[in-house]
């Protein structure tokens, strides 16, 4: 159980027999799962059962019988808006939810986690958001500036309509697939060498039956920007006057358009992306590069998925889902290639590829900032963000390009010495 004890009190359980044995086990979280709409109705009851007896159980939920948006509802206690503080999760599958144990029981990651699904309840059901106390650190990163700054060869967006999918799968990560999305999990040895074999062949067959049926369909608009760092800030200026000084008939004028306010690590390095760009005070005020990107495979992804479903095909559909994640991920790393190495010109592994929602940049309201800055996403792409700023389709994902040769990845959670301190 990949560490964890698991006390499985089997079907139709009355919820007082398992908030009691939550309490006797000293239990980290509750799992409860639904086949059954009439056995889902059972998840608020004891969810607000927990909250009357004033216990700190997280719930992880899951089942035929729910999805996402029911999780996100029973969050809140029956007739107010206050949410559970331990929180809900609703994970899709067994995967989701040891991710969601493993982030639990970590302390710098668990808070971060509650606060994400908190405000993804309160956008998806129209509720007001509590305002959050701004933290200000008087800290700064050691970053320094890039030793240069890459032209890019227009100013501006451009979208790619008709990406060939068998380019795409070349950037298909099969371990990821296969143990994250496939769900061979931590198989070794033997076992993972006769299920590696199952999953190539399906694989190759279900590649086959792609391209002919057209049901990933790999498109994208990615984009550059003048830019520069105020403070957390990052400021993004119109590119038009920039093209037109590329094309030598105007001057490059600093209109700011968007503006996005990333977080500072409240500890260790103190790192924010915006410090990987030059700053707005710079001496000779020069701009600098930022590149932007959003992908899909396309809404046909999700209306074979529910086709699958709707036919009873839940392994076929289970498999599908898993590939058309992992081929938007595919897609987004072909973009990124197509960014880094050939537009801007750059060593492969310079620079990152930072996703919303991700540790460094967890806010994906800033989806909507990104939207405004290429709207061709919604006008040519057909995609759209949903009221807690999730893509739709649902396999499609968004990242901003920083080309600093010192960028890495890193989380803004809470330090637990400092959470110990400021208790």
């Amino acid at each position: 159980n990949n560490g964890y004890t698991v006390y499985d009190l089997g079907k139709q359980v009355p919820a007082n027999t398992i908030i009691d044995k939550a309490v006797e086990y000293n239990a980290d979280a509750i799992g409860l799962s639904a086949l059954l709409v009439s056995t889902s109705k059972q998840m608020p009851l004891i969810v607000n059962e927990l909250a009357r007896r004033n216990l700190k159980f997280p719930v992880l939920i899951g089942g035929a019988a729910i999805n996402r948006k029911f999780g996100r509802r029973i969050l809140f206690l029956e007739g107010s808006d206050q949410p559970y503080d331990p929180g809900v999760f609703y994970c899709k599958d067994a995967f989701e939810g040891l991710d969601v144990m493993d982030t639990l029981i970590n302390a710098e990651k668990r808070a971060p986690l509650i606060e994400r699904t908190r405000d993804e309840a309160y956008h998806e059901l129209n509720k007001p958001v509590p305002v959050k106390r701004v933290r200000h650190y008087d800290r700064v990163s050691s970053i320094q500036p890039a030793p240069d700054v890459p032209t890019p060869p227009f100013w501006g967006t451009k979208t790619l309509r008709m990406i060939s999918p068998e380019l795409v799968l070349k950037y298909l990560e099969k371990r990821e697939l296969y143990r994250l999305s496939w769900g061979a999990g931590n198989t070794h040895g033997d076992d993972w060498v006769k299920l590696e074999k199952e999953f190539d062949a399906r694989l190759d067959a279900m590649t086959r039956e792609t391209l002919r049926e057209e049901t990933l369909k790999p498109q994208a608009v990615y984009g550059f920007f003048p830019a520069n760092s105020d403070g957390d800030d990052l400021v993004i200026y119109d590119p038009a006057p920039f093209q037109a000084a590329l094309d030598g008939v105007g001057a490059a004028d600093k209109i700011e358009i968007a503006r996005f306010s990333f977080p500072r690590q409240p500890f260790g390095e103190y790192l924010c992306i915006s410090d990987y760009f030059l700053p707005a005070s710079n001496e000779g005020n020069l701009v600098d590069t930022v590149g932007f990107q959003i992908v899909t495979v396309g809404a046909q992804a999700s209306e074979y998925f529910d086709k699958l479903q709707a036919a009873d095909q839940y392994s076929d559909a289970y498999f599908f889902h898993g590939l058309a994640v992992q081929t938007a991920e595919a897609t987004a790393n072909y973009v990124n290639r197509v960014i880094i190495n050939r537009s801007l010109g750059i060593a492969e592994k310079r620079g990152k590829r930072y996703s919303w929602g991700y540790p460094a940049c967890p806010d994906l309201s800033d989806h909507a900032v990104l939207l405004n800055l290429l709207p061709q996403a919604a006008s040519e792409l057909g995609m759209e963000l949903s009221p807690s700023y999730q893509w739709i389709p649902e396999q499609s994902t968004a990242a901003i390009i920083v080309h600093h040769p010192d960028a890495k990845y890193y989380s803004v959670g809470v330090d637990r010495v400092q959470q110990i301190e400021e208790a």
